[in-house]
């Protein structure tokens, strides 16, 4: 093999090595940024806000959980480089619709439960006079 070969064989082998590694540290960082995301949005989003809603509004109350985005408080983001904002943004957003929307389908779902039982305790009543 000629000296030039090898040459351009050990300048492609240290270019993958460095661009491997970088990839590597990338992902980790958004793995990173997403799981922090996640439970910073957990502990954020009110559950008991949003199933108190489903339960008072119904359905309005369920498709505002959809609506309404949740966007993480910026004082978070400071200092931090633009694909870790995007990703943690990105996660928090969607961890948070799942938080609220659940809850809020639970509260629709107890609030018609409990709309149906005081219907029947009615017209029981009035059937017994």
């Amino acid at each position: 093999m000629s000296q030039s070969i090898k040459g351009i064989l050990s300048v492609l082998l240290s270019v993958s090595l460095v661009f491997g590694s970088l990839s590597m540290t990338i992902a980790q960082g958004t793995q990173d940024a997403c799981s922090r995301a996640k439970s910073d949005a957990q502990a954020d989003v009110s559950g008991t806000m949003w199933a108190l809603g489903g339960c008072l509004f119904g359905l309005i109350g369920v498709g505002a959980a959809y609506v309404i985005e949740s966007n993480p408080p910026a004082s978070r983001l400071v200092g931090k480089p633009r694909e870790y904002v995007a990703y943690y943004t990105d996660c928090y957003r969607d961890e948070a619709k799942r938080v609220k929307t659940k809850n809020a389908w639970y509260g629709c779902i107890v609030g018609t439960a409990l709309g149906v039982a005081v219907q029947v305790g009615i017209a029981a009543s009035r059937s017994d006079k």
